[in-house]
């Protein structure tokens, strides 16, 4: 089969992706069509195009002759892909995961985060992915729901930029603090949490691992209050420094409330920061929200390609691999667009030349003279078209009108009763 055009916008997409794990001879000795490395782009692409059913991609890669190209494969069957999905190594979609995230660093280089007294934040938090009823007999939470969660762990460059770096699933009963330690490292960035995570046990192994953390906690966590401060912001009920009974080391607590009157009770091992800076800097754990909702949205996460346990992680990593590689590409060749612009173009300019994508993201925009006085209009005659349809027209405000009426005759009623 010849080679496909690297100029492809899709070929430069999948040219960040690692493959000295995935290509691997050893790993592919059985493989008689699609190879690990393989398989994984079709995914990818399924994600990026929108193929959200095993039989959709098989369509669409049967009639993508350039992609046919870069999978070295012609033809295979929509069970074929399901089987394979299953049969992937999830320690190396996670140590691709991992790869990329080292990759993006390189191209993002130092960043000073969206505070500079508060450095680079880690969010972390956990998404419930509801399941078919079919799955109900291993990922069961209630009578009549089951699912599963993603543990996701997210960095925020800056005000734009938000990279999954790293992501352990689980079956939906996990509790996110027994997962959280699988994606929290003593890197020196703010790991920012919320009450899920407020576990005495688990913070006491962070302190003594030296990683900073940031974590909402409830009303009744227990603390002794070691010396107060006063409050210089006008949210703040408390602030103090506090123990934790079980460790000797000092925490700061912040007790503020919301616009709305909602208490927040917040824990943090950075004793250097101002009232204003932890409160910000909890704010900014939304990101992850977003990128939650995001990821929903866009690729699909709950649309299943399998049914065995390894293939839904194996696609939850292949979920977060797509978003991965969409920031990277966006980085790399228009930073100044956001990730929902940049995707929705790529989309569009997947199987082209990246000659033409790069065209649209630079292309003259024609400045707008603002909002323009419109004139009123008259009323013009509908033509209903009654040759051909039986027409009575009535508009709203008739009902209205009627409404009103009723209303005041029925007070009228109730007054000569009276």
């Amino acid at each position: 089969m010849k080679s496909v055009n690297q100029n492809l916008v899709f070929c430069q997409y999948l040219s960040n992706l690692p493959n000295h794990v995935l290509a691997c001879p050893l790993f592919n000795y059985d493989a008689r069509k699609l190879t690990d490395l393989a398989i994984v782009k079709v995914f990818i692409m399924a994600n990026v195009c929108g193929w959200n059913n095993l039989r959709k991609i098989e369509t669409g890669i049967r009639a993508k002759r350039d992609f046919q190209k870069e999978i070295c494969t012609e033809s295979f069957s929509h069970s074929q892909l399901s089987r394979r999905l299953a049969t992937l190594d999830t320690g190396h979609l996670a140590d691709l995961l991992g790869r990329l995230a080292i990759h993006f660093w390189r191209l993002k280089g130092v960043v000073k985060g969206l505070q500079p007294n508060v450095g680079l934040i880690r969010i972390i938090d956990g998404t419930y992915v509801k399941l078919p009823n079919n799955a109900s007999d291993w990922t069961a939470i209630s009578t009549d729901s089951c699912g599963i969660k993603l543990h996701v762990r997210v960095a925020v460059a800056d005000a734009d930029c938000v990279f999954p770096e790293m992501m352990i699933p689980s079956t939906g009963n996990v509790a996110d603090s027994d997962a959280v330690n699988h994606i929290i490292e003593a890197d020196g960035a703010l790991y920012v949490m919320d009450r899920g995570y407020a576990n005495k046990t688990k913070m006491g192994g962070w302190l003594q691992r030296k990683v900073h953390f940031l974590v909402r906690c409830r009303k009744n966590f227990r603390m002794e209050t070691l010396r107060s401060f006063k409050s210089t912001h006008p949210q703040v009920v408390k602030n103090e420094f506090v123990s934790m009974l079980t460790r000797e080391e000092t925490l700061r607590y912040i007790h503020f409330k919301d616009d709305q009157g909602r208490d927040f009770h917040l824990l943090t091992d950075r004793l250097d920061l101002t009232e204003e800076e932890i409160l910000e800097t909890y704010k900014n754990r939304w990101y992850i929200e977003l990128f939650f909702k995001w990821l929903k949205q866009h690729v699909k996460v709950n649309h299943l390609f399998s049914q065995s346990p390894m293939g839904i992680w194996n696609q939850m990593f292949i979920s977060l691999i797509t978003v991965a590689l969409i920031e990277i590409m966006r980085l790399v060749t228009a930073p100044g667009k956001t990730t929902w612009t940049f995707l929705s173009a790529l989309q569009e300019y997947i199987f082209e030349p990246i000659s033409r994508l790069k065209k649209d993201f630079t292309r003259t925009l024609r400045k707008s003279k603002g909002r323009q006085k419109v004139p009123i209009k008259s009323d013009k005659q509908r033509n209903f078209g009654e040759d051909h349809a039986v027409v009575s027209p009535i508009n709203r405000q008739h009902f209205v009108d009627r409404e009103k009426e009723k209303k005041k005759k029925a007070q009228e009623q109730r007054m000569k009763e009276k």
